[in-house]
C-alpha cells in the first residue's frame, strides 16, 4: 500500500482526500455557524414574543384607563424602545375602539360594548444605524368591556335619610312598611329602616323577595334598634336568595352619576330659553310636545273681609235678603297677589330611535315606549301618566321567560328630582286630569341625580334640594273654589273667585296687626275627614256677619297655601278622591342620591309644627292632614343587567378631577394578528 502513495497516482488520491475532509469541515463549519445564528434568532423571536405579550398586558390596563378618563376619545398609541448590546429595538403599539354586541345570558338580546384592539410590533436596528428591519414577531389582543349602568341595581339609594334630614331622627328616617313589596334587588350606601304598621300581606311587615343589602345596618322604626335583635321576623321580611336574603356592611357603591351623556349625544328640540315647561306625550317612538311659559298676568289687589260668603247659597242668600257684606263688613286689610298664570302653545313633535333627548326646561311626560329611547332633564321631571312599553301588556313583566321584550328599554334622568304629579291640566284639552290618583304603571329605569348647591342652601338645608324619587302635592289642604252667585249690588250672577284670598291674609305676615292675627292662613280645628278647609266652615264664623267688630272676630276654618296645590283651589271633598292613591308599580330600576317618601302619614312633627303655620321655606305645611301617597309594588326588569337605554347615567369611582367611568372587563384574548 505503501509504494502505491508513492507513485503519481498515489499523490493525487490523497490531495483529493485532503480536500474531502477540507471541504468537511468547512462544510460543519458552515453548519455549525447557521446552527448557531439560527438558534440566536429564536431566541430572539422568543425574547420579542414575551416582551411583546407583556407590552399588551400592560396596554391593557393603560387603555382601560384612558376610556375611563374619557369614554369617546381617542387612545393613542405608543412606541417602546429596548437596547440589548449594540441593537436597539423599537416596539410599536397602535390602538384601536369599536362598538361591539355581546350576547346575554337569555340569548335573544345584547348589550353594547367596546372592543380595544392592540397590535404590536417591532422594528431592529444597530446603534447610530438609520437601516431597521421589521421584526416578523407580531402580537394582537382584544379586550371588551362593558360600562357599569345605575339601571344595574333595582332600587339604589345613596343616603337613607329623607329631605328633612335637618331634623330630628324621626323625620329623617324614612322606612319600608307593611305595603311595600319589592322583587328585586336592594341596597343602599346607609342604615335601612323597617317599619311594622300595618297592612300589606306580611303581617304588618314590609316583604323583599330578592337580596337586600345595606353598607349599614338594619333598623327597626322608631325606636332605631338593631332589626335583628329587635325581634323581627327576618325570615318573613326577607326572602331573597342566597339566604339569608339580606347582608348589612358591605362596601359601599359609589354614588357620582352624570348625566353628560345625553347632554353630549341627546337630541336638544326643546331649545327655547323662554320656556318654563316641556309636556311630552310618547306613542310609540313618535313623541308630541306643548311648551308652557309661566307669566305674570297682574299684581290684583284682594281686600280682605271680616266676613265673606263661602259658597254660592251663602252669598245669594245674603243678596236677596238685602245685605252687602262689601259695606257691612270691616276691609281689614288689603293683599297684593301675583297672578301667574302658564301659557301653552303646541311644541315640536319628532321621533326618538335608539337616542337619547336633552331638555333646558321642566318636564312633564307620559307615554306608551317602542325601541330604546332615555329623556333627559336639567330640572325636575314630573310623571303625568302611566310610562309602558309597546311590547308589554300593563301589569306583565318586560323580562318574564318565554315572553321577554326584546325591543322596547326606557330611561328618565333628572339633573334634580322626579316626581308622580298630583292632578295637572291638560294642555290639548284644558281639561283637569288625574290619572295617577288610582295607581299609576311606570315601565323604565329612573334616576334623580341632583346635588343640591351647598354653598347655596348650606349644609343643614341642602338635602332639601338633593336628587330624590317621590310625588307631588304631600300635604293637602282644602280650599274655596271659585263659584258664580248674585251680585249684592245688581242681583246679577257674578264670577267669585279667589274666596279664600278675600278671607285671609296672604302672604302670612309678621307685620300684621295684633288684633287681625286670626286672619293670617292657619289650619283651625276642627277637621272633618282628617282635614281641614271648604267645604266645613266654622258655624259660629257663618253666623257671625256682619263680624264688624275688630275686637271680637270670629276667625274662619284654615285653608290651603295659595297654588301650593297644582290645581288651586281644590276643596277637601275633591281631595279626598286623592289622597291614598294606590299602588306604584314600577317595573325597572330607581337610583336617587337620597331616600324621597312615597307615602306619608300626615301628622309628622317636623312638616307640620303647629296647627296655625304654612311656611314653605321652613317646610312647614298647617296642620295635620289624612295619609296620602302610594304603595310600593317595585320588580326588577332583569334586562337592565346586560344592556341600558342610550347614554344612561354610569357609575363611576373617584372624586372631582379624579371622577373616572367604572367599567366591567368582560374578556381579553390574544387574537391573530391583522393586516
Amino acid at each position: 500500500m505503501k509504494p502505491n502513495f508513492m507513485k503519481e497516482k498515489g499523490a493525487v488520491l490523497s490531495m483529493v482526500v485532503s480536500m474531502v475532509v477540507v471541504m468537511v469541515s468547512l462544510l460543519s463549519s458552515i453548519s455549525l455557524l447557521e446552527l448557531v445564528e439560527s438558534d440566536h434568532l429564536q431566541t430572539q423571536y422568543q425574547h420579542d414574543m414575551i416582551q411583546e405579550e407583556l407590552l399588551l398586558r400592560s396596554e391593557s390596563t393603560r387603555t382601560k384607563l384612558a376610556l375611563e378618563h374619557d369614554k369617546n376619545g381617542i387612545i393613542p398609541g405608543r412606541k417602546v424602545e429596548m437596547m440589548i448590546s449594540d441593537r436597539i429595538t423599537t416596539y410599536e403599539i397602535t390602538n384601536n375602539q369599536r362598538i361591539v354586541y355581546i350576547s346575554n345570558f337569555m340569548g335573544y338580546t345584547t348589550a353594547i360594548g367596546k372592543a380595544i384592539t392592540s397590535l404590536v410590533k417591532g422594528r431592529r436596528s444597530r446603534q447610530n444605524s438609520s437601516q431597521r428591519q421589521y421584526v416578523p414577531v407580531k402580537r394582537y389582543s382584544e379586550k371588551i368591556l362593558s360600562s357599569e349602568s345605575l339601571a344595574q341595581y333595582q332600587y339604589f339609594t345613596d343616603v337613607e335619610e329623607s329631605e328633612n334630614c335637618d331634623g330630628d331622627q324621626i323625620a329623617r328616617a324614612v322606612k319600608f312598611w307593611g305595603p311595600d313589596e319589592l322583587y328585586g334587588k336592594v341596597h343602599s350606601n346607609d342604615d335601612i329602616w323597617i317599619q311594622n304598621a300595618g297592612g300589606g300581606n306580611n303581617g304588618g311587615w314590609p316583604t323583599f323577595f330578592d337580596f337586600v343589602s345595606t353598607s349599614g345596618i338594619f333598623r327597626h322604626y322608631p325606636d332605631g334598634t338593631h332589626l335583628e335583635d329587635s325581634g323581627a321576623p327576618m325570615e318573613q321580611i326577607f326572602r331573597g336568595q342566597p339566604e339569608p336574603g339580606w347582608q348589612e356592611g358591605v362596601p359601599e357603591i359609589n354614588f357620582e352619576p352624570s348625566a353628560r351623556d345625553i347632554r353630549n349625544n341627546g337630541m336638544r328640540p326643546f331649545n327655547d330659553p323662554n320656556t318654563d315647561i316641556v309636556y311630552v306625550k310618547i306613542d310609540g317612538e313618535a313623541f308630541e310636545s306643548w311648551l308652557g311659559d309661566v307669566v305674570l298676568q297682574e299684581i290684583k289687589p284682594i281686600k280682605v273681609y271680616s266676613w265673606y260668603p263661602m259658597n254660592q247659597a251663602q252669598a245669594n242668600a245674603k243678596a236677596l235678603a238685602g245685605d252687602n257684606w262689601f259695606e257691612e263688613a270691616d276691609s281689614v286689610w288689603t293683599n297684593y297677589v301675583p297672578i301667574l298664570d302658564t301659557i301653552w302653545t303646541s311644541g315640536p313633535t319628532g321621533v326618538v330611535h335608539n337616542n337619547s333627548v336633552w331638555v333646558e326646561a321642566e318636564l312633564w311626560i307620559e307615554g306608551n315606549i317602542y325601541g330604546k329611547q332615555t329623556w333627559g332633564c336639567e330640572d325636575s321631571i314630573f310623571i303625568v301618566g302611566d310610562i309602558t312599553y309597546e311590547h308589554t301588556p300593563v301589569g306583565q313583566f318586560p323580562d318574564e321567560e318565554g315572553n321577554e321584550n326584546r325591543t322596547d328599554f326606557f330611561g328618565l334622568v333628572s339633573e334634580e328630582r322626579i316626581l308622580v304629579k298630583y292632578k295637572h291640566i291638560d294642555p290639548e284639552t284644558g281639561e283637569k286630569e288625574s290619572p295617577n290618583c288610582n295607581g299609576i304603571y311606570m315601565y323604565g329605569a329612573f334616576a334623580a341625580i341632583g346635588d343640591g348647591d351647598i354653598y347655596l342652601y348650606g349644609e343643614d338645608m341642602n338635602c332639601h334640594y338633593e336628587g330624590i324619587f317621590t310625588f307631588e302635592y304631600q300635604h293637602p289642604h282644602g280650599s274655596t273654589p271659585h263659584y258664580n252667585a248674585l251680585s249684592p249690588y245688581t242681583l246679577q250672577d257674578t264670577l267669585y273667585d279667589y274666596v279664600d284670598l278675600h278671607k285671609f291674609i296672604f302672604p302670612p305676615s309678621d307685620f300684621v296687626p295684633i288684633n287681625k292675627i286670626g286672619f293670617l292662613l292657619h289650619g283651625n280645628d276642627p277637621q272633618t275627614n282628617g282635614m281641614c278647609g271648604y267645604p266645613y266652615e266654622s258655624p259660629a264664623y257663618i253666623n257671625s256677619y256682619p263680624n264688624d267688630n275688630p275686637f271680637s272676630y270670629v276667625y274662619p276654618y284654615g285653608t290651603d297655601y295659595p297654588w301650593y296645590n297644582p290645581v288651586w283651589p281644590e276643596s277637601s271633598n275633591d281631595i279626598a278622591g286623592c289622597t291614598e292613591r294606590g299602588d306604584l308599580h314600577i317595573y325597572g330600576a330607581i337610583a336617587q342620591r337620597r331616600r324621597g317618601f312615597v307615602h306619608r302619614s300626615g301628622g309628622d312633627a317636623y312638616n307640620h309644627p303647629n296647627a296655625m303655620e304654612w311656611d314653605l321655606s321652613e317646610f312647614h305645611y298647617d296642620g295635620t292632614h289624612p295619609s296620602t301617597g302610594y304603595n310600593k309594588d317595585y320588580h326588577y326588569d332583569t334586562r337592565f343587567l346586560v344592556i341600558q337605554p342610550p347614554d344612561y347615567p354610569e357609575v363611576y369611582r373617584g372624586f372631582g378631577s379624579e371622577l373616572v367611568a367604572s367599567f366591567n372587563e368582560d374578556s381579553w384574548m390574544f387574537k391573530v394578528p391583522t393586516e
